[in-house]
């Protein structure tokens, strides 16, 4: 057979099969090419397994380290004691989620003021408590995730501008009083620009609640 007659036999084959297989295509199982499954061999010499008396002595003798964690913001300083070299930075993190009551996505640790892996362990970031005192301390820095909006607009506590809007809200009326001063129905018109997004639309409510209050 030549080339040219094995290609175009070929090529007839192809044309006579579909080009995608529909949505709802099944395999028939009984056209499957007959396989003999495939065991994996027995290790020779397979791994003793640990004893539990080997394990708690193990664990017993494993060095452990006081872990101080200062945060970078004003807050309490928070000290973990026992803790193993083994030991992740997530296993800390939730360690100490529980003392301050913060979900563990939000914090974040530093060691030497940069950042630290959430799967690295103590012993991975270089800290080596061998040549060191029976319980050396190590402190790492903690930053949260979201950072603290501040009003720059707002007046310190102690300041003379605070301690005047203070009085004048204290001296402003309210209850149905507070409908007669131009203050509250400015208050209106801010709040509605706020929620509506739109000015004009704030304006136009806060008339209209403005008219039919005058109207009663």
């Amino acid at each position: 057979m030549s080339e040219v007659t094995f290609a175009k036999a070929f090529l007839t084959t192809l044309d006579k099969k579909p080009i995608k297989l529909p949505a709802d295509h099944v395999s028939d199982p009984r056209k499957y090419p007959n396989q003999s499954p495939f065991t994996l061999a027995r290790q020779s010499h397979p791994y003793p397994k640990q004893a539990a008396k080997d394990l708690a002595q193990s664990q017993s003798n494993a060095i452990t380290i006081t872990i101080t964690i200062k945060p970078m913001r004003a807050g309490e300083t928070i000290t973990l004691s026992k803790i193993t070299l083994d030991e992740s930075i997530h296993d800390i993190k939730t360690k100490y989620s529980a003392k301050i009551s913060l979900p563990v996505d939000k914090i974040k640790l530093l060691l030497n003021k940069k950042p630290a892996a959430d799967l690295k362990t103590l012993k991975d970031l270089g800290i080596d408590a061998s040549s060191a005192a029976p319980t050396p301390a190590t402190q790492i820095d903690t930053a949260s995730a979201d950072k603290m909006e501040v009003d720059s607009e707002a007046p310190h506590p102690g300041s003379e501008k605070a301690q005047v809007q203070a009085e004048e809200e204290a001296t402003a009326p309210s209850g149905p009083g507070a409908l007669h001063t131009v203050d509250f129905w400015k208050d209106l018109e801010a709040f509605l620009t706020q929620r509506l997004r739109d000015e004009k639309e704030a304006q136009r409510l806060a008339g209209l609640f403005k008219s039919a209050w005058a109207s009663q």
